[in-house]
């Protein structure tokens, strides 16, 4: 029957790699969190900026009418 034996150096370096990517993989959490919260906030933005054009055409379109019913 063959021992397994596992040296300190061995282990240490397991431990390394092992909090090296744990680390990593919070690091990387924390990043997407942001990243989601940053695109929610532009999305929201674009989007009151497309109400804004809507609402802008709707009052040209009827100051246009107004103003052609006057020039009759």
């Amino acid at each position: 029957m063959k021992k397994f034996i596992l040296h300190i150096d061995t282990l240490a370096v397991l431990i390394l790699v092992f909090s090296i990517s744990l680390g990593f993989n919070i690091f990387q959490r924390y990043q997407y969190s942001d990243l989601l919260h940053e695109h929610i906030k532009l999305q929201v933005a674009a989007q009151k900026t497309d109400f804004s054009l809507i609402f802008t055409e709707i009052k040209l379109k009827k100051c246009n009418e107004s103003m052609a019913g006057l020039n009759k």
